[in-house]
């Protein structure tokens, strides 16, 4: 068996419907706190669903560059979880840039605020503002926060839906094993502007009630914003500066399920491909897995073929490991979802404690499982599952291991 780099999480930041901060993240998930409120920077009287998971605090400071302040508010919530996540990895611009650190960001929307202004001034001025054509474009703020922290290692931008976020992390993994760079900052953010919002309803995925993950009588997600960033480092990296960690980026996996723009396939196949191959990649059996964060939309179909595909994957030991679904408590962040979901199960492996899927009614003979509808559970969690998947088939797993 080849050696390969150990990948270890050595920071995190997180921005929320519960706020901002890894902790106040952590403090919201295990307390049961329902985070959908009314949404209420744009008007939406014309709108079916009226709420979601809205970032309430924004007034951020940005020591490094006060002009942030100004900056479209995606940006701003990616910038402020990049921060929180390097400082909780004791590292400085100094020593990113001595480490030829990269930086993979990941998004849906990207800086949909600042496009849509662009669309409105276009229409009224034929002059079109150079900098504020660059503002709008997808690979904007992993540049324009690379070059903030002196990242000098390879950058890039994904988008792949709803799993952009765990993909981000496997590309950010993948970079360190291959000795591309031995520091990565990896994330995804997204932001609820009108511009998205008109998109998302358009899919008719959205649910007028609650979210109400694996419940029989779940009509639907609510989507969210924030953003989700962690510090990745190899394992000897991190040991000569002194780094602590608790938890290894130990596999991941991403593909497609080349079926349907918004519907699994039918059998759940590639997402049960996605799982094995993540778990192989981590070298974990499945009776080693302690826990899965699921992808848990609260759509009828997603549900069901989530839960089927823990089970074919995992066995009998689905029936004995503890499962959740975030997004039941701060809705669906889209390109930042899958990484505060990871953040999440960090947080568990680190704390023993699983957060509950709040809003759970009515049992479903087809979604059988322990989905820790009771309350927050305590299980002592050396390896952990963070399903994803999106729009276009896309699926990303990532599995932790405590270190």
């Amino acid at each position: 068996m080849t050696t390969r780099p150990r990948v270890l999480i050595t920071g995190m930041g997180a921005v929320t419907p519960f706020g901002t901060g890894v902790e106040v993240l952590w403090q919201g998930l295990t307390a049961g706190r329902d985070g959908i409120r009314p949404i209420d920077r744009f008007d939406m009287t014309d709108y079916r669903v009226k709420v979601g998971g809205v970032v309430g605090e924004t007034d951020f400071e940005f020591p490094e560059d006060p002009g942030l302040a100004e900056s479209d508010l995606g940006l701003r919530f990616c910038a402020r979880a990049v921060r929180e996540a390097v400082e909780s990895a004791g590292l400085t611009r100094d020593a990113l840039a001595e480490a030829d650190a990269a930086m993979v960001l990941s998004t849906n929307f990207g800086p949909a605020e600042r496009y849509q202004r662009l669309c409105e001034s276009s229409l009224t001025d034929a002059t079109t503002d150079p900098e504020a054509l660059r503002e709008s474009l997808l690979g904007f703020v992993a540049a324009y926060l690379g070059d903030l922290w002196g990242l000098r290692g390879p950058r890039a931008m994904i988008s792949l839906s709803c799993a952009s976020g765990n993909a981000a992390l496997g590309y950010a993994a993948e970079l360190l094993r291959r000795g591309r760079a031995e520091v990565a900052v990896a994330g995804g953010y997204d932001l609820i502007s009108e511009f998205a919002w008109s998109g998302l309803i358009a899919l008719r995925t959205m649910t007028t009630k609650r979210i109400t993950p694996f419940d029989r009588n779940r009509s639907g997600t609510i989507f969210g914003e924030g953003a989700g960033v962690m510090v990745l480092e190899t394992e000897s990296h991190a040991r000569t500066r002194g780094a602590r960690a608790a938890v290894e980026l130990a596999g991941h996996h991403a593909n497609n399920n080349a079926f349907h723009l918004t519907a699994p396939d039918k059998d759940g196949a590639s997402i049960v491909r996605a799982m094995r191959r993540a778990l192989e990649d981590a070298r974990c059996a499945p009776e080693e897995v302690d826990h899965v964060n699921a992808h848990g939309t609260a759509t009828a179909y997603n549900d069901r073929v989530e839960t089927a595909a823990i089970k074919t994957v995992l066995g009998t030991r689905a029936y004995e490991i503890p499962i959740n679904s975030i997004k039941s408590m701060i809705g669906h962040l889209m390109g930042a979802a899958s990484i505060v979901e990871t953040i999440a199960a960090a947080r568990t492996i680190e704390t023993g404690v699983v957060p509950p899927t709040i809003n759970f009614e009515t049992p479903d003979p087809d979604c059988d499982l322990n989905y820790c509808t009771a309350g927050a559970e305590t299980h002592e969690v050396r390896c952990a599952v963070s399903n994803a998947a999106g729009l276009g088939g896309c699926n990303s797993v990532v599995v932790l291991r405590r270190l």
